[in-house]
């Protein structure tokens, strides 16, 4: 309620002269002031149903809502009718709540200036707007940011003071009476930007030139601040795809890594493997080695043998050696002690011959003997080589 007209005009910087052309009584003014005043609890209700609402959206950083104070409603009523504005200069305290869209205000607050999209199809999925949704931005402002309102059926108003904001007009019905709300969607720096340039302006330096000229670049500074705020969360998305790519490749290095160590070991295995081939095939060049000689000192023993068979001077020789006569004996034979020694040694080398040819156990040579006709018989072979004293 205004019980004091000048205190009020002096408070909202109204002038005598705003007063008269706005042409409202006092008493029609505080009808509608005590009418809201009634509906105010009402009112409240409302207003946290549709924010908590809004809340919900997981784009939305935070909801912030307000009843219209009475005499910021008076305020608006008498600019509204002082500007010449159709509806309100036919308002009363039982048509002013459909009038006054902004009685309930609630303000959804986010980070980045590209999530407004989200927030935007959020809205529309469960209120359908009373009025054209507007879009308010600062000249200047980015033209994609511009083009993706336009591409998404705002209608673009430029702010005279930098003001940016998207509202939507909707009306909630929690009873039988219906309530208008006003939605109003920014990032957190506009509403600081918004809140200071608020309270700093009104009421007493709405048109302060030096005032404006620093909130002017103060409205730059938070837009600016905007924009880096999107290009530092593109680059969070860069960084965690380049970072990806790098834990990709370090994965890919790691398995091949893996791979590398499998055939290292594999390999060390296989030359182990050919280390003991190696060996066994030392071992059996050896045992080939060894056996060529074998073959070759059988070969000399058959050469003997044969040579041997061969000689009718040896075969004489061997046949006085396989009949076992003593040195006593072959001396009076008249046969010399050097003749002996050879006899001796061939006698030693036949008797190999026959181990390694494989003869029988009596001497052929000696079996020769026995066929010549020289009066020795094996009784007496027998005896003198058991008894050299006889």
């Amino acid at each position: 309620m205004i019980n004091d007209l000048d205190g009020f005009c002096t408070r909202l910087n109204i002038s005598k002269d705003d007063w008269n052309r706005a042409n409202i009584s006092l008493d029609s003014l505080n009808l509608i002031l005590q009418k809201h005043a009634d509906n105010t609890a009402h009112l409240n209700e409302a207003a946290e149903f549709l924010a908590k609402m809004l809340q919900k959206c997981p784009q939305v950083h935070s909801v912030r809502w307000r009843i219209k104070d009475p005499e910021h409603l008076a305020e608006k009523i008498i600019r509204k009718r002082m500007s010449g504005v159709k509806k309100y200069l036919e308002i009363n305290e039982n048509n002013y709540s459909e009038l006054v869209t902004d009685l309930v205000g609630v303000r959804v607050l986010h980070l980045f200036k590209y999530e407004w999209l989200d927030i935007h199809g959020y809205i529309l999925n469960y209120w359908t707007p009373l009025e054209g949704i507007k879009a308010y931005i600062r000249e200047g402002d980015e033209a994609s940011v511009v083009k993706s309102y336009e591409q998404n059926k705002c209608e673009v108003e430029t702010h005279p003071s930098g003001y940016r904001s998207i509202h939507y007009i909707i009306s909630t019905q929690p009873t039988i009476k219906k309530i208008i709300s006003e939605i109003q969607v920014r990032t957190i720096f506009e509403e600081a930007w918004s809140e200071i340039d608020h309270r700093v302006r009104y009421p007493n330096f709405s048109n302060h030139k030096l005032l404006s000229y620093f909130l002017t670049i103060f409205n730059k500074i938070a837009g600016n601040a905007d924009e880096m705020g999107t290009f530092v969360k593109e680059l969070t998305a860069e960084i965690n795809v380049h970072e990806a790519r790098i834990a990709q490749v370090k994965a890919s290095q790691e398995e091949h890594l893996s791979k590398i160590e499998e055939l290292a070991s594999a390999l060390s295995n296989e030359k182990e493997q050919h280390k003991s081939m190696s060996e066994n095939l030392r071992q059996l060049q050896l045992e080939v080695r060894d056996l060529r000689e074998t073959a070759q000192l059988s070969g000399e023993h058959l050469y003997a043998e044969r040579f041997l068979k061969g000689n009718p001077v040896l075969s004489n020789l061997d046949s006085v050696a396989g009949l076992g006569l003593s040195h006593s004996m072959m001396l009076g034979l008249g046969l010399s002690p050097s003749t002996l020694s050879v006899m001796d040694a061939l006698g030693a080398m036949s008797f190999e011959t026959r181990k390694i040819s494989g003869l029988g156990s009596a001497s052929s040579l000696g079996e020769a003997a026995l066929d010549n006709d020289q009066g020795v018989d094996l009784g007496e072979y027998k005896f003198l080589s058991n008894d050299s004293d006889n």
